[in-house]
């Protein structure tokens, strides 16, 4: 069978042989490695066919493919087929993902083929996809076609928009500031917002004159091996020089900290979310805008997952305590972790791995 890392269209051999001269590949040669998961011991023959480098693995990949293109190569079918993958992996259908809606203008990023990075556009409703305008458009950035969108946020009114940018793969973004009804790009840069190990984030304020920042280490502020940890959250306001950025909160947060931000529907509240890395612990600040000062309501002890705004201004908060299946949480605005009821807990059936999930639960405990 092809490698992997062979990505082109097979193409036939210019003479293709009979069924009858059609060798067989040696037997491949069993190695067996052993390993124990909890107890139990588990046999791996083939885990030698894993290290592609490896002479002997590229011998054994060159068999398998001559064996593999002598038998296609006879096909009557070959042609069809390739015909009709190359039909498919070059289609025109666009698909789009990751929208949101804000001002009464909806956003969305669309994957566009044969283009390799997807765009950012706007549309009247996701209804009208002929009232769609291209808002931002890598290949206009970067004619090589190797800038991508890490992710998007914009304003609560719908008005500007923050779109984390970065280059040949490295995930390293950097935020751009665009007026969504001219598609004008605004002076503010924001380097170091987005990264390989821990994402990024950004939560606009409730005027869009600023916003939160998921903030990596620069320069030299630590050793080159931590440059890719330490998230911090800092406050930039429209206008000025990053350097003048502001500190908000993250300098006790763990070196793994995965830090998710997000504003209330009513622009009052910034919730931050910290991951303890990606093993499932987290815990929740809550900065009550113009009050200058973040309250931490949960700890990771906890057990406490994913929380999101709810249209009646509490957070809805997923737990995991006494609730191994999940149990949906309420916290009226502006009160404490004391305060919170339980408005759902998943039943033996269910499991919630996403927003999506407890979000429906939000909507059935509201129309209640």
């Amino acid at each position: 069978r092809p490698h992997p890392n062979d990505t082109q269209l097979p193409k036939p051999s210019p003479a293709a042989p009979s069924a009858a001269s059609v060798t067989l590949p040696a037997k491949t040669l069993k190695k067996p490695v052993t390993d124990e998961f909890h107890g139990n011991k588990v046999i791996d023959d083939y885990r030698w066919l894993e290290t592609f480098a490896d002479p002997a693995v590229r011998a054994w990949n060159d068999a398998q493919n001559r064996y593999s293109r002598a038998v296609l190569d006879q096909s009557p079918a070959l042609g069809a087929i390739r015909d009709r993958v190359k039909e498919l992996i070059t289609a025109s259908s666009a698909a789009y993902f990751d929208l949101s809606v804000r001002g009464g203008v909806t956003f969305s990023r669309k994957f566009q083929p044969p283009r390799d990075q997807p765009l950012l556009v706007t549309l009247k409703s996701p209804d009208e996809p002929a009232s769609e305008r291209v808002l931002v458009d890598p290949l206009k950035i970067n004619a090589a076609g190797t800038t991508t969108i890490d992710f998007y946020v914009p304003s609560l009114d719908g008005e500007l928009v923050a779109v984390s940018l970065s280059d040949r793969g490295t995930e390293d973004g950097t935020v751009h500031v665009y007026e969504v009804k001219s598609g004008k790009e605004l002076p503010d840069v924001v380097p170091r917002v987005n990264g390989g190990t821990a994402g990024g984030s950004l939560a606009w304020n409730a005027d869009h004159s600023g916003f939160y920042y998921t903030r990596y280490p620069r320069g030299s502020e630590r050793a080159k091996e931590d440059l890719g940890f330490y998230q911090q959250v800092y406050f930039h306001k429209l206008g000025t020089d990053t350097k003048d950025d502001t500190y908000a909160i993250g300098k006790d947060f763990p070196r793994i900290a995965e830090i998710q931000l997000q504003t209330s529907p009513s622009g009052k509240y910034v919730l931050c979310t910290v991951g303890n890395g990606d093993g499932g612990e987290y815990e929740h600040h809550l900065l009550t805008l113009g009050s200058g000062g973040w309250a931490q309501i949960t700890q990771f002890a906890d057990r406490l997952t994913h929380g999101v705004f709810g249209l009646d201004g509490a957070l809805y908060i997923v737990s995991r305590d006494g609730a191994p299946r999940g149990k949906l949480l309420r916290l009226p605005a502006g009160t404490s972790l004391q305060t919170l009821d339980g408005v759902y807990t998943a039943q033996t059936d269910e499991v919630w791995h996403n927003h999506a999930t407890y979000m429906d639960r939000v909507r059935e405990a509201l129309s209640k």
